[in-house]
């Protein structure tokens, strides 16, 4: 069943996995539930979310934010590179550090990072709102940042890019809404130009809002977040929070979004998914921790400082799962 599953998830990212690739992954048996990933490197009680992967799953690019409730937060593009059997200690890329950046995603022949920035623009010059940038690996180096522009920028909020093979932008926008209320949006590239965004239908946009997508290479996978009023709190009281949600393109038409399963969801808000090249790892944000009302343990002062210095302190982690998890052959 695993190496079915794993086969599945294969097609519908648009990757090749042999009979003898499934048979091995079938035998390494791989977790069906959630698990840190690179705890204390990456994951760390710090507010870590959006990760992406290089193609060759070497380099992990990811955003750290400040964890406190002043307004902007401080929000910075970081890399780890996968070393001797494991990941480095993360670096502030270096075109980050300055302006509030997010939403990293390399295009999938690694050429090309796309992420979000409120840095200033000629029709934002203040960097009030969010905006898609862009930047090219030219000789092993970043280029400068370039404003992706028109039609995809706009004097509203235009965020969380998400790319596939044949360069088809993916995007969250609240373009046709109330500021933060964003939607899901789609821009094909024709001769080297973007055309005019296409909103996503009711399949895909049901909630509130919907953002943070991963598109698979094939456009045959979508994962996305969406604030949408099933989604409940510890004690069944509703509050504002993301989950996460699955779509497969079959035909040319989008199923129902499906409410991912095998505690990837939980009573706390999640996002930003994410694929290993290979397709065995489903990656997500999560903001879960053992903070949960009512709580199992009283508390004791002690024991508040001691879970508070924890990595899962209820700020933002990395976590991965078998991608089985998704369960694409339901």
């Amino acid at each position: 069943m695993l190496a079915r599953s794993l086969s599945r998830t294969a097609v519908l990212l648009g990757l090749t996995m042999s009979a003898n690739d499934a048979a091995l992954t079938a035998a390494d048996a791989l977790p069906r539930n959630p698990e840190l990933f690179a705890p204390g490197i990456i994951s760390t009680d710090l507010d870590e979310s959006c990760g992406s992967f290089s193609p060759d799953g070497q380099t992990f690019c990811f955003v750290r934010r400040g964890a406190y409730t002043t307004s902007p937060p401080i929000s910075i593009i970081c890399f780890s590179e996968f070393r001797n059997g494991k990941w480095s200690r993360p670096e502030v890329a270096s075109f980050s550090g300055t302006y509030l950046d997010a939403s990293p995603y390399f295009s999938p022949n690694g050429k090309r990072l796309f992420f979000s920035s409120k840095r200033p623009t000629k029709s934002n010059p203040n960097g009030r709102d969010w905006n898609i940038w862009f930047l090219d690996k030219i000789d092993n180096h970043w280029s400068d940042p370039q404003e992706i522009g028109e039609p995809i920028n706009t004097v509203k909020n235009d965020a969380n890019p998400a790319i596939a093979a044949d360069s088809t932008l993916y995007f969250a926008s609240d373009r046709d809404g109330q500021p933060g209320y964003f939607h899901l949006y789609r821009a094909r590239l024709t001769n080297g130009k973007y055309e005019q965004p296409e909103k996503l239908g009711p399949e895909i946009n049901s909630g509130d809002a919907e953002l943070n997508p991963y598109i698979s290479p094939d456009q045959k996978l979508l994962i996305f977040a969406s604030y949408r009023k099933d989604n409940l709190a510890a004690g069944g009281n509703h509050y504002d929070r993301a989950d996460l949600y699955v779509s497969v393109n079959c035909d040319g038409h989008w199923t129902p979004a499906r409410h991912l399963e095998h505690g990837v969801n939980s009573t706390a808000s999640e996002g930003n998914p994410a694929m290993s090249p290979d397709g065995k790892w489903f990656y997500f944000t999560s903001e879960r921790s053992p903070f949960e009302i009512p709580m199992k343990q009283k508390l004791t002062t002690a024991s508040w400082k001691d879970r508070q210095r924890t990595i899962e302190n209820g700020v933002g982690n990395i976590y991965r799962i078998s991608a089985e998890a998704l369960e694409l052959d339901r």
